[in-house]
């Protein structure tokens, strides 16, 4: 006569604590992975509303609130691009602002990923839009664009 016993043998569960294990480490790799994507595209939308914000502000001859490298503390800073600045560096990045003046006619903007601290996301006064590397735009290069 054969005995039935209920439950699982020690084999059986090894096995499965060894496949819930495997799993998780993958996923937990995949999410470091999708939190710096998210940090980075954080940093590149603040540098785009950095753009939208210095374009809007536009007088014709010079961009309002900017300086070489830092946004200018006069009374014309605005609060939102103080939280804009804020939230980049909240993320990891770094924000990298080039003027040709101390009137700004052109401007380059770069935010540092976080996913790659040799890239940044830069914004440009003729248009360009561009992922460089953070030596080129160290350099000061704004004439011709990221």
């Amino acid at each position: 006569m054969k005995k039935y016993t209920k439950g699982f043998t020690l084999i059986e569960l090894l096995v499965v604590i060894a496949i819930i294990g495997i799993l998780s480490s993958v996923v937990l790799v995949s999410l470091n992975t999708a939190r710096s994507k998210a940090k980075d595209a954080r940093v590149i939308a603040g540098v785009q509303q950095l753009r939208t914000a210095f374009e809007s502000g536009y007088t014709g001859s010079a961009y309002p609130d900017l300086v070489d490298d830092a946004i200018a503390t006069t009374a014309g800073t605005t609060t939102a691009i103080n939280q804009l600045v804020a939230d980049i560096h909240a993320q990891g990045g770094l924000l990298i602002i080039r003027t040709d003046a101390a009137v700004a006619t052109r401007y380059l903007i770069a935010g540092r990923l976080v996913s790659d601290t040799t890239k940044a996301f830069c914004v440009a006064s003729d248009g360009t839009t561009n992922t460089a590397t953070t030596s080129t735009i160290a350099a000061g290069n704004i004439g011709g664009g990221c």
